[in-house]
């Protein structure tokens, strides 16, 4: 297991000690959501190694996730979710060397708003606006210096 596998894998064990697991939830996906707009930001600024490392932070908070679906509780969701962190994980690795980068990082983010936002539904966080994420990866929105 890699080092920033490790490194996902326990930054979510902390999060699911500390918080309600639907709220961890909700915050591990809104750090990968905020990791693609950064990408995104730093492949227009051609700040590739930059945009390298915000890929993998990403695709490391899924690894993690992917890691700990419960196959005891449901396996047929459990199987669901996993292949969907896998397609997200290889989707995100190859859409940072493409042209269409940012159109790319758009169709990824809206699905995992999409499961983000349900499990905020469960908690007293507010859903995310999808406009406004769509805008902060294309770059139509002035996004937030310390994101």
């Amino acid at each position: 297991m890699s080092y920033a596998m490790n490194r996902a894998i326990a930054a979510y064990r902390t999060a699911a000690t500390t918080v309600a697991p639907p709220a961890a939830m909700t915050l591990l996906l809104d750090e990968v959501l905020n990791a693609i707009v950064l990408a995104a930001e730093n492949l227009r600024q051609k700040e590739f190694e930059q945009a390298h490392l915000r890929v993998a932070r990403a695709t490391g908070i899924l690894r993690g996730l992917r890691q700990n679906v419960d196959l005891d509780v449901d396996r047929t969701l459990a199987k669901q979710l996993i292949d969907m962190y896998t397609r997200n994980i290889f989707a995100l690795n190859s859409a940072a060397s493409k042209h269409d980068a940012s159109d790319r990082f758009c169709t990824i983010a809206t699905g995992l708003l999409e499961l983000r936002n349900a499990w905020a539904d469960m908690t007293t966080l507010s859903a995310r606006n999808e406009k406004n994420l769509l805008e902060d990866i294309q770059a139509e929105r002035i996004v937030a210096e310390c994101v």
